[in-house]
């Protein structure tokens, strides 16, 4: 049956099924956003417990150093000066030579062949070979010692040591610009305070092994040689956060599945300084802070609209949002059209009801024609035969009518109790009364049997051309129908 207003219900099931899915996908992007955000934060965590297990490390090491230190030198183990050669003209070194160094190794660059130096050497190798013996694959880069007057510098991974020369070191030239005064012993010792121990850690400054922007941990390797330990101290033992190590232990904590979307900054509360790890940190202000001690913090974001657009879970919404739409509208339009049918179908015989004309009005072709058809007789059945017969004729008369109409173009309506009224589009008059005679001729020729007679059925019809007014062309219609009844009667009539 043709669709009674399906551009109208086309464009209503677009919008619908344009809301729905736009609400579905912002709902599932929200959800997955949230998922997301809740993977972030245990990254996060594992960045910050990686972090601390660094700051950890790095004072076990200190602790573990001095007290070798002391042992040794307290012992006269440090070894022999003559172990120091010329690196260059302004400092000696053990395994310093830029061409032979070994990476089995430590190396320290000395301004001088100093018995604090050696003996640091001889500790701070024990110390070394004990953490690889322990730690298998346990990494050393970026960590060193400086003297406590920066007259030595001392490399767990030589390679590190390749860039450096005394007279382009600002560390050399200036410790005090990086290096802040220690606490004393065992107040540092007893500290539990990682925020307050880490208070220690360096400003930003630019890495001359990386060349990136980096900062510092520091912990203290105190002399203990003395009776009264207090804050003095031998040499500073550091580990560089620089860019590049920071964004390894970052993608680290994530498995290596770093969000796409995902913004992380490193921060120095104290300067105001700022250094992304990720590619983009533009909107990161007021986001999420996880506290690495009183100087540094770590920020992060996931953007909504970032995620969006790279996120493979937010692209699983996007990519299938347009088939849910086009399914949505399909079925939206037919549950549509379904209701309009059933709104204004006759029951009885599933033509339209007159209610449909008011519909039809507005959209008629001027090309269109009308056929009036009234059923002959059908009160005589109604009355012989009972009105579960005539509903039977009547059905039986619809579907005739109804076969030999294009379902998608005509409209088939039951304008009364026997009355139908056809309506063609596009097609001139001359057809429409062709199409009448056949539909006529069909009824006639139908066999209707009630009660094991056969009912003889007949229809008169009238054709009118529209003409503006549907009404007034059902009317005129109407007029060629009499006329064709008036002609049958005189024909019918004896002479």
């Amino acid at each position: 049956m043709k669709n009674v207003q399906d551009a109208l219900r086309k464009r209503q099931a677009l919008l619908i099924s344009a809301v729905i899915t736009l609400v579905c996908a912002a709902l599932y992007i929200m959800f997955s956003h949230q998922k997301r955000l809740t993977d972030v934060s245990e990254g996060m965590n594992s960045l910050v417990a990686q972090l601390t297990t660094v700051f950890n490390d790095n004072e076990l090491i200190a602790d573990a150093t001095g007290v070798r230190f002391q042992q040794i030198k307290g012992s006269s183990l440090c070894g022999s000066l003559t172990d120091f050669t010329l690196r260059d003209a302004t400092a000696w070194a053990i395994n310093g030579d830029r061409q032979t160094m070994s990476p089995g190794q430590g190396t320290i660059v000395s301004r001088e062949r100093s018995e604090n130096a050696r003996c640091m050497y001889a500790a701070a190798e024990f110390i070394r070979h004990k953490i690889n013996v322990l730690n298998p694959g346990y990494s050393a880069s970026h960590r060193y010692i400086v003297a406590h007057d920066a007259d030595w510098f001392y490399w767990f991974a030589p390679a590190d040591s390749r860039p450096f020369r005394f007279p382009t070191s600002q560390m050399a030239s200036n410790p005090g610009a990086y290096f802040k005064s220690p606490q004393p012993f065992y107040d540092r010792l007893l500290q539990k305070n990682l925020s307050v121990k880490a208070r220690s850690s360096t400003d930003f400054y630019t890495d001359r092994i990386t060349g990136e922007k980096a900062f510092s941990i520091v912990s203290y390797i105190y002399d203990l040689s003395g009776a009264e330990v207090s804050d003095n101290i031998v040499g500073y033992l550091v580990y560089d956060h620089s860019r590049p190590e920071l964004a390894r232990a970052l993608r680290a904590a994530f498995l290596t599945r770093l969000p796409a979307a995902l913004m992380v900054e490193v921060g120095n509360r104290r300067t105001g300084e700022t250094l992304c790890l990720t590619n983009e940190c533009g909107w990161l202000q007021g986001e999420k802070i996880h506290q690495l001690s009183e100087t540094y913090y770590l920020r992060y974001a996931l953007p909504v609209y970032l995620f969006a657009i790279h996120d493979p879970l937010a692209w699983r919404a996007i990519l299938l949002a347009p088939v849910v739409f086009w399914l949505l509208s399909g079925v939206i339009r037919r549950r549509l059209n379904y209701a309009d049918i059933r709104v204004y179908t006759d029951p009885l015989t599933g033509c339209f009801t007159r209610k449909i004309l008011d519909l039809v009005r507005k959209n008629m072709d001027d090309r269109a024609a009308v056929i009036l058809l009234d059923c002959n007789k059908f009160k005589a059945i109604n009355d012989t035969w009972g009105h579960e017969v005539g509903d039977r004729a009547l059905q039986t008369i619809a579907r005739l009518i109804v076969s030999a109409t294009r379902p998608q173009k005509d409209w088939v309506i039951r304008s009364g109790g026997d009355e139908f009224v056809l309506l063609l589009e596009n097609t001139p008059l001359a057809d429409a009364r062709e199409i009448a005679q056949r539909i006529a001729q069909h009824i006639a020729a139908e066999t209707f049997m009630a009660d094991g007679s056969a009912l003889p059925l007949s229809v008169s019809w009238g054709v009118a051309p529209f003409a503006q007014d549907l009404d007034a062309t059902i009317q005129r219609a109407d007029a060629d129908m009499y006329r064709m009844k008036m002609r049958r009667q005189e024909a019918a009539a004896p002479r």
